[in-house]
């Protein structure tokens, strides 16, 4: 099927054609025609779709551009996930004269908006800014005709139902309504019961699939200064650009300022920053102006920066998938990755092993021994049991796959200073820390972050990427659909 056939209209066409959008996929080509129909549909999809098209399109198509008040309102549970749905209506209603959209964020100026929703008939906003427009009155819904909850079950996880709910109060009974989640939990299905009453129910059965490209490693840090461990991590693999994710707000800064004693320059962004600030901090990175960006989940989905080859969760995400949005940082348009994670306790060991089995995918154990770091005497008599059954429990699963290659296909890497790499025995442990130490790649270094040793530079990647390192480095770019 095309779009033709979908019976869009042939600005709409055209603007798909300028954007080389050729075939609609599964959840357009079942969704558009719901939606032209003014029918409800509850979409159980994942991201990664196309799902934002599948009710940007239809919207478009349905709009009546010469009335200039909001007919639209479309919630999603983040700031970045609603500029990036403002940039799909925006590149779609390229050839149409007259539309106006109207985001709706915390974080932006006020006044702004306010004089954005003057003449805008679509309004993308988070739950939050939302009310607060409807609370003061500068947000009208009288004219409205459709709502758009994206991932829903995302915003109800936030807390943002009463939001969602006033939402539906300010607005005329009978409103067409679009519902998309990765999940039909109880909150959600209450939502949908609640407001769709009758509805078509699209479901894509897609699985999350972990990039293939990316080797995925952790450090078990029971007893760890964590603080010194992220700098033995950098001062060892010197990343070109990496991510650093953490679970909270006050962490980000703190290890942004850690790592700035080593020479490293890493820009922050979290719930806290103003929206400006969270844009110009993602350019700076963009532009190699900084070479680290150390975020909360805020940029774990939604955004794609290229050239990331290493991703280091500080913590693991209390969510499996959002760890598997991590991680999809690095390794994309076909580079490598490599991701490491820091394991506090066992809670999160667990964790770790079943993400590995709920997504195929092998998440080898690095020794803390490698960066030169030891644990307390406490930490070692009350850890040492779970180092030899976990390493016992391991070995035996060889012949486990990671998108068709087994451990022993990893025979590349080797080399103690590469994701991956086996927990070597104490003896061969402590000689290579030594040598390590001799050749000055594992203390660290006076010398500026980019000027260290270029065999650190390599250390995290193949041998036979060693020779091409730096050189393939692909230009920088940022894509925020």
């Amino acid at each position: 099927m095309t779009f033709k056939e979908l019976q869009l209209n042939e600005h709409i066409l055209k603007a798909l054609e300028i954007n080389k959008f050729d075939q609609p996929t599964e959840i357009q080509e079942k969704a558009i025609p719901v939606f032209l129909n003014n029918q409800n549909l509850f979409g159980k999809s994942s991201t990664g779709t196309g799902k934002t098209a599948a009710f940007v399109l239809p919207i478009l198509h349905n709009l009546t551009v010469k009335l200039r008040r909001p007919q639209v309102i479309i919630l999603a549970p983040t700031r970045e996930l609603a500029l990036q749905i403002v940039d799909q209506v925006r590149k779609f209603s390229s050839r149409i004269n007259g539309i106006g959209v109207a985001p709706l964020i915390g974080g932006a100026q006020m006044r702004d908006q306010i004089n954005r929703l003057r003449d805008a008939q679509i309004i993308v906003g988070t739950p939050g800014r939302v009310n607060d427009h409807l609370n003061r009155g500068t947000l009208k819904l009288n004219d409205l005709r459709t709502i758009i909850l994206d991932e829903a079950d995302e915003m109800l996880k936030m807390g943002f139902k009463n939001e969602i709910d006033a939402v539906f109060k300010a607005a005329p009974e009978g409103v067409q309504v679009g519902l998309f989640s990765a999940t039909n939990t109880p909150k959600v299905m209450q939502i949908a019961n609640n407001y769709m009453k009758d509805y078509e129910l699209v479901e894509i059965h897609n699985e999350l699939k972990v990039n293939s490209n990316i080797t995925n490693t952790f450090i078990f840090t029971k007893g760890i200064d964590k603080e010194e461990l992220i700098l033995k991590v950098f001062e060892k693999h010197a990343p070109q650009r990496a991510i650093v994710f953490t679970n909270t707000k006050s962490q980000t800064d703190k290890i942004a300022r850690n790592l700035k004693t080593i020479g490293v320059k890493a820009v922050v962004i979290n719930g806290d920053k103003r929206q400006s600030q969270r844009t110009k901090s993602i350019k700076m990175f963009k532009n190699d102006e900084y070479q680290v960006l150390v975020a909360t989940d805020v940029v774990a989905r939604g955004i794609d920066i290229s050239g990331v080859d290493y991703v280091i969760n500080y913590d693991i995400s209390r969510e499996n998938e959002h760890f598997v949005h991590r991680i999809g940082r690095t390794g994309r348009n076909n580079e490598t990755g490599n991701s490491i994670s820091f394991i506090a306790n066992q809670g999160t060991l667990r964790q770790i092993q079943d993400i590995e089995k709920t997504y195929k995918i092998i998440i080898d154990e690095m020794g803390h021994e490698e960066y030169g770091v030891t644990k307390t005497q406490r930490s070692e008599r009350s850890s040492g049991s779970r180092d030899s059954s976990f390493g016992r429990n391991r070995s035996n699963s060889s012949s486990r796959s990671n998108g068709g290659s087994s451990r022993s296909g990893r025979g590349n890497y080797s080399s103690a200073n590469k994701p991956g790499a086996r927990k070597t025995s104490n003896a061969s442990t402590s000689r290579k820390r030594d040598d390590s130490a001799n050749s000055g790649t594992g203390a660290f270094s006076n010398k500026p972050y980019k000027d260290r040793n270029k065999e650190s530079r390599a250390s995290g990647f193949k041998k036979s990427e060693k020779a091409n390192y730096g050189k393939n480095k692909k230009s920088s770019g940022i894509n925020w659909n």
